[in-house]
């Protein structure tokens, strides 16, 4: 039963875009039982969310959708996205998502940061680059 509909819920994502996919592919697996599709599922939600971080920053930047139709600044979008003005704009003109790095998502070689550990705050002017994460 479950997996007939978590199949059609990726079978919908698969002719969605941005958020809506993000959701069919979230509710995809949530409803999974099997752990292994589970992951992919997973996976893939974790790559439409970015592709849709991406398209949202395009939109922001040539002001679709905002008060006056006023551009973004990378500013506004790193603030909203939890990250550096530089980084925001490295990643939205040089890759096909926004990603987050390792340190802000708690993972350093594959293990949980420690929670005593202070992220950066982009949105109070922490500026400081991630190296070697």
């Amino acid at each position: 039963m479950f997996a007939d509909e978590v199949e059609q819920l990726a079978q919908q994502a698969d002719r969605a875009e941005g958020a809506e996919r993000v959701e069919l592919l979230a509710r995809a697996a949530n409803l999974a039982i099997d752990p292994l599709r589970r992951i992919q599922l997973l996976m893939q939600v974790a790559d439409a969310a970015g592709r849709a971080a991406h398209q949202a920053a395009g939109a922001a930047r040539r002001g679709d959708n905002r008060p006056g139709n006023e551009p973004a600044t990378y500013e506004q979008i790193g603030a909203a996205a939890g990250l550096s003005r530089d980084v925001a704009y490295r990643q939205h003109t040089h890759g096909a998502a926004l990603a987050w790095p390792a340190k802000r998502r708690g993972v350093h070689n594959g293990r949980t940061v420690a929670q005593t550990e202070a992220p950066l705050d982009s949105a109070a002017g922490d500026t400081r680059e991630e190296v070697g994460v």
